[in-house]
């Protein structure tokens, strides 16, 4: 079992670097005062980069970015003790719920109706069933993984302000290609309302404000799918952007068994080995890169036309696929 981070895209940010905790400042070619702070959370990297401020104010709005970034952790990170969702996993039950869970369901459930339930957030006893096996380096029969497999329904959750209950015991949900997207998008919101009209955010996923210094556009770098730490090359960031990999989390060598499960067969898709979207919000993007690795080309360019998302990826085979609106100049 190979483990990567999940963090699809890296900022490609000429001339600046990251640091692992405090603010980084810099300068533009011109003088343009740039901030920028990194840390871990959602068992990836973050970083915010500010643009344009003075320094007391690009540390307060840095503070503040970072303090909702903990608060959606608390809530919505499975790897987080005491989470929310780790209650709601454990009990079957979470009484009144933060309204974060209820947007972040409600998206879910847009997105299980226009896929026809290829995008389902209760594969998570499927994806614990196999993980445990993998970590054995063993792999379950059909027959053995049928229990696990029959968990998954997405129309057996309730959910509304007074709880959010499963209808079956055993039930889990993940909302791992959800969160990294609300995130960015509750940062990216909370910035703009303080004042903040150049910035960068990166929660495992992408959205800016803005130009970048010196009236550059916000560039990041996508990942290949099968170099580590080699790029396919660069795409403008100018809204929200997020990709799903099969490398980010696989069980096999071959990347035919990893993170990412089609609920209706309870395997992994074969199609994709990346997906990255441009969709209007990052919490969207964040779920239509998942939900079109997982019904393949043809399927997903309906799902992106129905979003007004646009998508690069690359198959499995190696063949790049890209829908006509992806800016895809700088990519291969």
């Amino acid at each position: 079992m190979t483990t990567n981070r999940r963090q699809m895209l890296q900022l490609a940010l000429m001339g600046s670097g990251l640091c692992a905790a405090g603010a980084f400042a810099a300068s533009g070619a011109r003088g343009t005062p740039v901030f920028r702070r990194a840390g871990v959370a959602f068992d990836t990297g973050v970083a915010l980069t500010i643009v344009g401020l003075d320094e007391r104010e690009a540390e307060a709005a840095l503070d503040a970015g970072f303090a909702e970034i903990r608060r959606l952790e608390r809530i919505a990170g499975l790897s987080t003790p005491g989470s929310d969702i780790r209650r709601l996993n454990a009990e079957g039950r979470l009484e009144r719920p933060d309204p974060a869970l209820l947007d972040m369901l409600k998206v879910a459930d847009d997105l299980h109706r226009a896929s026809d339930g290829a995008f389902d957030v209760t594969v998570q006893p499927l994806w614990i069933f196999y993980d445990s096996y993998a970590k054995r380096g063993a792999w379950p029969t059909e027959e053995e993984a049928a229990p696990a497999r029959a968990l998954i329904g997405q129309q057996r959750i309730r959910h509304d302000e007074a709880a959010i209950a499963f209808d079956t015991p055993g039930m889990g949900v993940t909302l791992n290609s959800l969160t990294h997207g609300y995130a960015a998008d509750c940062v990216a919101k909370l910035l703009a309302e303080r004042g903040v009209k150049q910035a960068f955010v990166d929660t495992g996923e992408m959205e800016s404000l803005g130009h970048a210094a010196n009236d550059r556009e916000w560039t990041a770098a996508v990942r290949h799918p099968r170099q580590r730490d080699a790029m396919l090359g660069t795409a403008p960031v100018s809204g929200c952007m997020a990709t799903a990999g099969d490398y980010a989390y696989t069980w096999s060598e071959d990347f035919s068994r990893h993170h990412i499960l089609d609920p209706r067969t309870g395997y992994s898709p074969a199609s994709f080995a990346c997906v990255t979207v441009i969709a209007p919000t990052a919490v969207v993007a964040d779920a239509l890169s998942t939900t079109v690795s997982v019904v393949g080309p043809d399927e997903g360019a309906k799902l992106l036309k129905r979003f007004d998302a646009e998508a690069y990826g690359v198959t499995k085979a190696g063949k790049v696929w890209v829908t006509p609106g992806f800016p895809r100049k700088n990519l291969a």
